[in-house]
């Protein structure tokens, strides 16, 4: 047993700094998986999509789809953060109980995820949200409604990071399954799947932000999603950064996978949502 550990440490070890030196220094396989792509499109007969295309700061192309619904009051509109995995259209199921429900959402993917340009890294991806909230905030049909920022997993991290930078063009912000900060994510599965310890993470792993270290900086009311059998983002990290966030917020606990909430949940999901742009 000594020797199954010593030797997993060890894989892990090699792993890591094998990671990070294939790159630039904040870019990493551990926090950006992009390969995995759906072709599904938002379906025409239900809602209006628009192809939108907005650069980043530096100057990528980056894609993403404003869908709407086609009839009916607007009651607000959500810009959302996808996670680690997947591009835009593998997130549609989770938008579109949103869209059918009354909301106007902009869809996009970071840089290197789906058709958007560019390298994913810390400093993009932080790059790619900003861009994307000035872009959608810039719209004429968004410029008089209620903009909700709505994170999931790496996209809940990455949008509260953006939201404490950027709360005065928001009005609320929602987050599920989001991890406390690069460093406790890379830790927690480290240990969990190699037995590495954690100060050899916390050294090889770089961070260029936390979402940890400015949660509480946020001040516009907060809904943070969590469900206590997540096993990609602990439900223990959704509890400190809500713990550590000053309110208006709340917290919504739930069951089953990560970022499951409008899957399983989908009426609460939506009236929480509804709740959040009142």
């Amino acid at each position: 047993m000594k020797y199954r550990i010593l030797t997993g440490r060890m894989i892990f070890s090699v792993l890591l700094i094998s990671i990070l030196f294939s790159g630039s220094c904040s870019t990493s396989a551990f926090f950006f998986i992009t390969g995995y792509n759906s072709p599904a499109t938002p379906d025409s007969l239900l809602v209006i999509k628009e192809d939108v295309y907005f650069r980043s700061a530096d100057t990528m192309l980056l894609h993403g789809w404003f869908i709407k619904p086609r009839s009916g009051k607007i009651l607000g509109t959500i810009l959302h953060f996808h996670g680690n995995t997947g591009n835009i259209g593998y997130y549609l199921p989770i938008v579109m109980p949103l869209v059918q429900a009354g909301f106007q959402c902009l869809v996009w993917d970071y840089q290197q995820y789906g058709t958007s340009q560019g390298i994913a890294s810390q400093e993009h991806v932080l790059e790619d949200g900003l861009a994307a909230l000035n872009y959608v905030k810039a719209r004429p049909d968004v410029k008089d409604t209620k903009l909700i920022l709505f994170g999931q997993s790496l996209g809940g991290h990455l949008a509260l990071v953006v939201a404490a930078k950027e709360q005065k063009k928001l009005y609320a912000l929602a987050v599920e399954g989001a991890f406390t900060g690069h460093h406790e994510i890379a830790a927690y599965h480290g240990w969990r799947r190699f037995f590495a310890p954690p100060p050899l993470t916390y050294v090889v792993v770089p961070s260029k932000y936390e979402a940890r270290d400015v949660v509480n900086l946020i001040t516009i009311p907060k809904l943070f999603i969590h469900s206590k059998e997540d096993k990609t983002c602990p439900y223990f990290m959704g509890r400190k950064l809500y713990d550590k966030a000053v309110g208006p917020k709340e917290f919504w606990e739930i069951n089953g996978r990560h970022c499951y909430a409008a899957l399983l949940y989908k009426d609460e999901f939506v009236a929480h949502f509804v709740k959040l742009a009142q």
